[in-house]
């Protein structure tokens, strides 16, 4: 399918001389016939191999379990092994059961994985089912799903579409409501706010400009100078005014946001490491000083999660995945949660990164299953079922239309408890509406996985560096050439 050649060294080299790529098989015909009993006629078994974990596992049974009433010919076996939690064992169950004929149909995965799998060309491309006449989405369907979620899938060498989304989510800003909203910080500095009390339309507008040269400056000297502390040092004396859970996150999000580069594709699918560049340098010598005034932490240079100390008032804000609430909230001593969007760019658009799972679909060289894989993931992400989802699991609905109905309307309205987690909850569903449109994809080749792992540990070395422009500017250089030696053809 691919005319590639190189294989993942995830099994043993003996296996891979009897491997031999598959071609995708995508003469499903137009039309079907349809009755009371579903689109497929013959028995049909399939695998949906899925890194649900147990607080959402149920509901995606009681999914699969309905999509089989539509379908009374379709079996559904959903694996979920033990101790596949990561993307990483997932991945390994696939290739090693590439070299056995024993793999799934469809699979969780994130774009990288999918790079992967189409090395041994196993990987379906969905475009004609997407477009079928029959059971594929009409073109309001479509554009119904969410642009960037949809694009993810359709971002790799060779022309297609190799995933659909699922459970995805991005990235929000928390915050103590209970301390920030209606502080008064004019006594330090007249021109925050305009003078006026911190309020919910401030916090969710920050510029990185204004959080880290305005805001933060003044709440610390506000801190230092009041007698009740806003700011509680955990045991050990650490404490930040911001704080920031993933580190990879943070790197490749600043360089989206402020347009320099992180990494790139050519017109011939090869990929580049180019986030050694003087902007990105300039700004993690921005991210150092303000590490070192405390304004912010990283769960890299925290050695921790991050939400430990926002739990326990130790930072009055933490970015973190919009999937995550629960880690975020102080369920033994609640405290109210705001709910932001993170900071941009000044001058600037917001920028929220994509992150969490898509599926991609396995061919098996079978018409009946390969339909069945379609119209399961087309089942699962109806308007009605993506609503349900997001209510249910904290993921983003990935349609538009998911956000309309009168079960989401109804879960992003907050209860009169403010402290409450059903607060917090219904406050991060409105923000996730807010933002879906403004989410992006970074380029995905072979080896952009180890550039993800290269700037989040670069983004710490430099924040526990000294500072200098040397230190700074040796980091890049090396990891930089970590990257690389990854990226291959």
């Amino acid at each position: 399918m691919l005319g590639m050649k190189k294989f993942l060294l995830l099994a043993a080299p003996l296996l891979l001389v009897s491997c031999a790529g598959t071609p995708v098989d995508s003469s499903i015909p137009d039309s079907q016939e349809l009755d009371d009993r579903g689109i497929i006629k013959n028995d049909t078994e399939i695998t949906f191999l899925c890194m649900a974990d147990s607080s959402y596992y149920g509901k995606l049974q009681d999914m699969v379990h309905k999509f089989e009433l539509e379908e009374p010919h379709v079996k559904v076996n959903l694996a979920n092994p033990q101790g596949s939690g990561k993307a990483a064992s997932i991945e390994r169950i696939v290739v090693t059961g590439f070299f056995k004929e024993d793999y799934p149909d469809i699979v969780q995965c994130y774009p990288d994985n999918v790079i992967n799998y189409l090395y041994f060309d196993k990987v379906m491309d969905m475009r004609p089912f997407l477009s079928n006449e029959g059971y594929g989405l009409s073109e309001q369907e479509r554009a119904d799903y969410i642009e960037s979620f949809m694009l993810e899938g359709a971002q790799y060498a060779v022309e297609g579409q190799y995933s659909l989304p699922f459970c995805k989510s991005t990235e929000a800003m928390y915050y103590n409501a209970d301390v920030l909203l209606g502080l008064n910080l004019s006594g330090v500095d007249p021109s925050i706010n305009n003078g006026q009390p911190l309020d919910a339309t401030y916090l969710d507008s920050l510029t990185w400009e204004e959080l880290l040269n305005k805001l933060c400056p003044a709440i610390i000297a506000y801190n230092e100078a009041a007698e009740e502390k806003i700011i509680k040092p955990d045991t050990l004396g650490k404490y930040s005014v911001v704080t920031y859970d993933s580190d990879q996150n943070f790197f490749i999000t600043l360089a989206n946001q402020y347009g320099y580069e992180y990494t790139s594709v050519d017109d011939e699918g090869h990929g580049h490491i180019g986030f050694n560049n003087a902007g990105m340098r300039g700004l993690m010598h921005t991210m150092w000083d303000a590490k070192d005034k405390h304004y912010l932490e990283t769960s890299g240079t925290y050695e921790t999660y991050v939400s430990n100390l926002f739990q326990k008032q130790g930072a009055l804000f933490t970015i973190s995945s919009t999937a995550g609430l629960t880690y975020n909230y102080n369920f033994d001593e609640p405290f109210r949660i705001g709910v932001a969007s993170i900071p941009h760019a000044e001058g600037k658009q917001e920028k929220n990164i994509n992150q969490g799972l898509s599926v991609c679909f396995l061919d098996h060289e079978d018409n009946d299953r390969s339909l069945a894989s379609f119209l399961l993931w087309k089942y699962i992400t109806n308007v009605q079922n993506s609503s349900d989802w997001a209510i249910h699991t904290g993921y983003m609905g990935i349609r538009n239309s998911s956000y309309e109905t009168d079960e989401y309307r109804a879960a992003i309205t907050p209860p009169e408890d403010l402290s409450s987690f059903e607060a917090a909850k219904a406050s991060n569903m409105q923000k996730i509406a807010d933002i879906r449109g403004s989410t992006f994809n970074t380029a995905v080749f072979k080896g952009s996985s180890n550039a993800r792992t290269a700037v989040g540990e670069l983004i710490v070395k430099c924040l526990n560096s000294d500072g200098s422009d040397e230190a700074i500017s040796n980091l890049f250089a090396k990891y930089e050439t970590e990257a690389n030696e990854y990226v291959t053809e």
